[in-house]
């Protein structure tokens, strides 16, 4: 009884202790080194998302939009560097190379470090986001470029996909081998 006590009490120390604790916040889930949203700036962060909460809510894009349509680019930094102008421009291309501005969003300090726009995308370009951000030891502003592409929404389910197959074949394979087997041994036994 003293012992799960105990366990109870270690318990409500450790959630108490996760739910009073400061931990810093940020928009979006930063995914590590190899994250492709997100570009390093020093010590600090620039982020890049889009959204297309018609067909998900929550779920960010970075190289690859699954539908065409409307989507919501947010570009974000770090709180360190909250203070600095953003700018970010959207270039579509088509086949022949040829770009066109689709989104312009002016060079200056936005609320919280975010600039966030509504686009329209569509299949068969290529685009490109480019973000300014302003630094306060360097002249010109610093360039970054995140290229994405719209593809298929049906596309990141077709590895998925595939791995249920696999295991389907297998165990249907494993189900006929033991019925075989099973009928054999009571050949077998008359």
């Amino acid at each position: 009884m003293r012992r799960a006590c105990r366990i109870s009490y270690l318990v409500a120390v450790v959630v108490t202790l996760c739910l009073v604790l400061p931990v810093p916040s940020w928009a979006h889930r930063d995914r590590g080194p190899g994250d492709p949203c997100r570009r390093e700036v020093g010590a600090s962060l620039l982020h890049i998302t889009f959204y297309q909460t018609q067909f998900d809510p929550v779920t960010e894009y970075c190289e690859e939009i699954p539908r065409v349509g409307t989507a919501f680019l947010v570009v974000d930094v770090t709180p360190d560097l909250w203070e600095r102008p953003i700018g970010v421009e959207l270039l579509a291309s088509d086949e022949s190379g040829q770009s066109d501005t689709i989104l312009s969003l002016p060079f200056q300090v936005y609320e919280r470090g975010v600039a966030n726009a509504e686009v329209v995308v569509k299949a068969g370009l290529r685009y490109e986001v480019r973000v300014m951000l302003g630094l306060a030891d360097e002249r010109e502003p610093r360039k970054f470029a995140f290229p994405f592409q719209v593809a298929a929404w049906y596309k990141a389910l077709v590895g998925p996909a595939l791995i249920v197959l696999g295991v389907v074949i297998i165990l249907a394979v494993s189900v006929i081998r033991y019925k075989m087997t099973a009928r054999s041994r009571e050949e077998l036994v008359k």
